[in-house]
């Protein structure tokens, strides 16, 4: 009877053992299945009173149940940048809404000396892509319209104002050039009124440019096209727009000129067996 007890006892501490594994890898086997959700957290220790910026943060994976009631979404990142913490974090925790005071207007985003204006695009594809603090180029295409008026032959009577009106040609063609080789995204407009909030529908953003840029910038949106160019951060390459050149008539004719003329066959090729 002595010898039954122990063999008892371990049977069921076994049994218990079993059950108890069983649980953790049913447990772990739900949570793979829960739906995750990326998060917010800090990238490096960051110090109380710094700015946040893209390199301040990094994202992380946890499922739903876990996620702290203000841990702020990877997908609104953008909301912290340019946000000074009132204290310490380490790295590895979350950056949450009540580490930020976030109750701040677009002035707080304006450099000293300069000005904030929006830039619409005729493309917003690009657009609906940037963040804050994203650095584009700015390319300007605008219409180039020439009156070209007609001149009487040489000995022949002058030509009426009839005549002329007739003879007169307007001619227009297009040139593309770089207006800014490098503008930093201050932020962007959205139907929620977040300027620094990133996934909108509209092609419009915001920039702080000196007061001689910013009135050419505004003047430009009146006359010319323009589209952004996406750079990467703090790349020093290309900022000279002297270097960059244009694209006009005299770029298509010098393209054309070093091409052979292509003529399709009278029947179609057979495809290849």
């Amino acid at each position: 009877m002595k010898n039954v007890i122990p063999l008892i006892v371990a049977v069921v501490l076994a049994l218990a053992a079993v059950y108890l594994v069983s649980r953790v890898l049913v447990n772990k086997d739900d949570a793979a299945k829960e739906q995750q959700v990326s998060v917010v957290i800090a990238a490096r220790d960051l110090e109380a009173g710094e700015e946040l910026g893209p390199g301040s943060c990094t994202f992380k994976s946890i499922p739903v149940s876990v996620q702290p009631k203000n841990a702020l979404k990877w997908e609104n990142v953008s909301l912290i940048f340019g946000q000074k913490l009132p204290q310490r974090i380490v790295e590895g925790d979350y950056i949450q809404l009540t580490d930020l005071q976030l109750n701040f207007s677009l002035a707080d985003c304006v450099e000293i000396g300069k000005w904030l204006i929006p830039v619409t695009f005729s493309d917003p594809a690009l657009v609906k892509m940037l963040m804050p603090e994203d650095e584009i180029a700015i390319i300007a295409s605008y219409a180039d319209t020439k009156t070209v008026l007609p001149t009487a032959a040489e000995g022949a009577a002058p030509l009426t104002d009839a005549q002329i009106a007739a003879q007169t040609q307007i001619k227009q063609s297009r040139e593309t050039v770089v207006l800014f080789p490098c503008v930093k995204v201050t932020g962007l407009a959205n139907e929620r009124g977040n300027f620094r909030e990133s996934g909108g529908s509209t092609a419009t953003i915001f920039v702080s440019l000196p007061p001689r840029q910013a009135t050419i910038l505004l003047a430009a949106q009146r006359e010319a096209e323009l589209y952004p160019v996406l750079r990467k951060r703090n790349d020093p390459s290309a900022r000279n727009r002297r270097e960059l050149g244009g694209v006009n008539a005299i770029t298509t004719e010098e393209l054309r000129s070093k091409l052979e003329t292509n003529k399709l066959p009278d029947v179609p090729v057979p495809a290849a067996e």
